[in-house]
């Protein structure tokens, strides 16, 4: 540690599930079109999980948490729209304008995100690109505080399934795997207009905790007679919509013959190997529609502010009910629980 110099808390993931908690010196210098965020708080996503537990290759990652929320601190030239002492949140507000992607309607997948930050959010601060074309901070309003502004980026995922799933007034939805996507999507679509809104999982722990929550009717998969649960729920052969977020491929079997001749199936799920004996034949005989809907997307109202901050703002008594909120020093036990489902959305604060 230089002397003189303030330290800075990191947390840094060395290799699968070795984390290292240490105070740094070590500030990347201000650029043209970046900010400096002083990062309040940062949630666990399950793409860091991925990370943590060996699922995905460490060494081609860019940055260690984007799921954060924090103040403005230094402004680099070019950095557009954005002031020193603003409060911000992570969320893909627009991309480069300029790639295939973009020009296409997809800036979900637009790569100027893998370099948006710089270490990222599990950093007590961290640079971000902001441009004229690029954007991935929302300012936060007064209504919100630090923790539950946190989780506006997995609230606009969420947002970005629920799009993809185009409710009709009265759809009966069926969301499998009660991890913050599938609650938050399944909360999102009921302010959309969706009528029964069933939620599925096998885990007895995480039923429990959504029980508590008195969020969504629950139903457990682990037992053999869960199908016909959701078809007497919704007096049909099936449901509208079925959101698939398990991340375990079996269960896309299950989606299908939960979901109604004619059904939708969005899958927002990253897996990780295949079905073995899968059987595709329902595809044609009920005319299923299967949806990708990877990460989050832009999604600005005329005004040209972001339609997600205000969901989050609509839901935030209900979204904080998802949080467990854990003390820089307890960051382990954070993604011990996040790893085991004891939280449903982990989030650790910086200050």
């Amino acid at each position: 540690m230089k002397k003189g110099t303030i330290a800075m808390r990191t947390i840094r993931l060395l290799a699968p599930s070795r984390l290292e908690m240490r105070e740094t010196d070590e500030r990347p210098a201000i650029t043209d079109s970046t900010v400096r965020v002083d990062i309040k708080a940062c949630g666990i996503c399950g793409s860091d999980l991925a990370l943590y537990n060996g699922r995905r290759d460490l060494s081609g990652e860019h940055y260690f948490g984007h799921e954060f929320s924090g103040v403005i601190t230094e402004v680099g030239n070019g950095a557009n729209g954005l002031k020193k002492g603003m409060r911000v949140s992570s969320e893909l507000v627009k991309g480069c304008g300029r790639c295939w992607f973009c020009r296409n309607g997809m800036q979900n997948y637009c790569k100027s995100l893998n370099d948006a930050l710089l270490p990222g959010g599990f950093t007590e601060q961290t640079l971000v690109t902001n441009t004229d074309a690029y954007s991935f901070l929302s300012p936060i309003p007064d209504e919100l505080d630090d923790i539950t502004a946190s989780i506006l980026e997995p609230a606009n995922c969420a947002y970005h399934v629920a799009m993809k799933a185009n409710i009709q007034p009265g759809d009966s939805v069926l969301v499998i795997g009660l991890g913050a996507i599938g609650l938050v999507a399944a909360m999102i679509l009921k302010t959309m207009g969706a009528g029964t809104v069933i939620g599925a999982d096998r885990s007895k722990l995480r039923l429990e905790q959504v029980r508590k929550t008195g969020l969504l009717d629950v139903i457990d998969t682990s037992e053999p007679a869960w199908m016909e649960q959701v078809k007497e729920m919704t007096a049909k052969d099936g449901v509208d919509i079925v959101i698939e977020a398990t991340g375990a491929p079996p269960v896309l079997k299950d989606a299908m013959a939960a979901a109604r001749t004619g059904g939708k199936i969005v899958v927002p799920s990253v897996y990780f190997g295949g079905i073995d004996g899968f059987e595709p034949l329902p595809i044609m005989r009920k005319e299923l529609t299967i949806i990708g809907s990877k990460g989050p997307a832009p999604q600005l109202k005329t005004d040209g502010t972001s339609a997600v901050v205000e969901k989050v703002v609509q839901m935030k008594d209900d979204l904080r009910k998802l949080i467990s909120v854990y003390e820089y020093k307890d960051a382990l036990q954070a993604f011990a629980d996040a790893r085991s489902g004891a939280a449903i959305k982990a989030v650790i604060q910086f200050s």
